[in-house]
């Protein structure tokens, strides 16, 4: 009988309303405080949080474990549904900004504010601290010479433009996969798609690469 079947267990797709498009349906949901759509926006954009949360860690040289990672996304997403999701309420999609990379932003701020109140945002790489000196002259001197340290400093910095010109998902695939160095399967369980998935889009990254490398650089780095 038509309509008859169970909707448990089901997933109940979001109402939307016509000419919106989903992103929109979604936040409007969110502002409203529905459950559903509530749910589908940490589901979908978990790992572009995740990723924003990471970068920051890893710009202050801060040590992390993985559960703590996933505190500081859940806090994020609290604090975005907060005071009547005052803090969403703040994205306006203005000069092509994607919901994506502005929650990346946010992620970034909250993760940055979180750490200074902590006191821990100390870096291995800046000389005005002097937390930051004692560390470097306890830690035994094995960098190379100033000639290949320039170097390798420059090829660093056309490595981070390159990956800068991906888009979100793909950027957060490279910083997870070669700069955090996790397994290709906890990258996958971290961005919401399956292993094999992983592997291809590991396959078409070095491609898309290849190709900014000989497009921008001629023969390469």
């Amino acid at each position: 009988m038509r309509g008859g079947a169970s909707r448990a267990g089901r997933v109940v797709a979001l109402p939307r309303a016509t000419g919106a498009d989903p992103t929109t349906t979604l936040l409007e949901g969110c502002i409203r405080g529905d459950g559903d759509a509530r749910r589908q926006l940490v589901e979908e954009y978990s790992g572009i949080v995740s990723y924003g949360v990471l970068v920051i860690f890893q710009q202050f040289g801060r040590p992390y474990r993985k559960e703590e990672i996933e505190d500081l996304c859940q806090d994020v997403f609290l604090a975005l549904f907060d005071n009547d999701a005052r803090k969403l309420r703040q994205y306006q999609g203005r000069n092509g900004c994607s919901l994506a990379s502005w929650l990346r932003v946010v992620a970034n701020r909250f993760t940055i504010d979180r750490l200074r109140r902590e006191g821990r945002t100390v870096s291995l790489d800046d000389p005005e601290s002097g937390e930051s000196w004692r560390i470097r002259e306890t830690r035994p001197d094995s960098r190379p010479g100033p000639e290949p340290q320039v170097e390798a400093a420059e090829r660093a910095s056309k490595v981070r433009g390159l990956v800068s010109q991906l888009p979100p998902k793909d950027q957060m695939f490279v910083q997870l996969f070669y700069f955090q160095g996790l397994p290709i399967e906890e990258v996958a369980s971290t961005i919401g798609i399956t292993t094999n998935a992983a592997y291809v889009r590991k396959m078409r990254l070095h491609q898309k690469l290849r190709k900014l490398v000989t497009t921008q650089y001629g023969s390469g780095l």
